[in-house]
């Protein structure tokens, strides 16, 4: 009998079934997807997390045929409609100049002249080099919408398919303009202010392009998905999306 009470009074161990979410996020939200993840599995080490980078568009479309729990996006465009959403951080989209450019800020209509490769060269005489985000990029449509109006990038721009290219271009070309999210700036361009502002995470308002990023699942979450947009909507998860993007936590 005594064995038997002591046997009671020992702690229950509770063994949990292995789990694994598939998340697909867009270049803007992949770093920041990783840490999240790593964190996230340091707390409940019996959910993995992958994380999956592409451009908006393909992250969209993973998600909807099934290949993924969860999408970590910079725009959603019409697809809001048919998806359930959530806001859980703000970035702000960067315009980006080759170190020389003699230009020190920017306004709105000036920059889609640029754009719009209705403005040649700079004020000492270089000749302006575009650098644009490819199709499928939430950092283009967002860009595209706020800037542009409609009209279309000069047919001139240089085209590549990630942040880091648009870095890599802006920094060893002279000339070159382009724009990346802000919490992925690295060296070797500088920022334009754009109507004066600068491109602060901490205080958007009325920054220009400043905008939400989004998480998506095709209907409502529920079970470790729900758990994990649920953490990173809290405190802890905040915590971490507020000093990878320079916010106050």
């Amino acid at each position: 009998m005594i064995i038997v009470l002591l046997t009671a009074c020992q702690p229950l161990t509770v063994t949990r079934e292995p789990v694994t979410l598939h998340v697909v996020a867009s270049d803007a939200c992949g770093p920041l997807m990783e840490e999240l993840a790593r964190a996230y599995q340091t707390e409940r080490p019996w959910v993995t997390v992958r994380v999956e980078v592409f451009d908006t568009a393909a992250a969209l479309d993973r998600l909807r045929a099934g290949g993924a729990d969860l999408a970590a996006i910079s725009w959603a465009g019409e697809d809001a409609r048919s998806l359930w959403t959530a806001p859980f951080a703000t970035d702000t989209i960067a315009v980006i100049v080759h170190p020389a450019v003699p230009a020190e800020e920017i306004g709105l209509a000036e920059l889609r002249e640029v754009f719009r490769g209705r403005t040649g060269e700079w004020s000492d005489g270089t000749p302006v080099q575009v650098v644009s985000r490819e199709a499928g990029s939430g950092v283009r449509a967002i860009f595209e919408t706020v800037v542009m109006g409609g009209y279309d990038v000069t047919l001139t721009a240089l085209v590549v398919p990630d942040t880091a290219g648009v870095l890599e271009a802006v920094a060893i070309t002279p000339g070159s303009i382009g724009y990346v999210p802000q919490g992925r700036l690295g060296d070797g361009v500088r920022v334009l202010p754009i109507e004066g502002r600068q491109p602060r995470p901490t205080a958007p308002e009325g920054y220009p392009l400043a905008h939400p990023l989004l998480l998506a699942v095709p209907a409502e979450p529920v079970g470790e998905v729900r758990a994990f947009i649920q953490w990173i909507l809290g405190p802890q998860g905040q915590q971490r999306v507020a000093r990878r993007l320079g916010q106050p936590p």
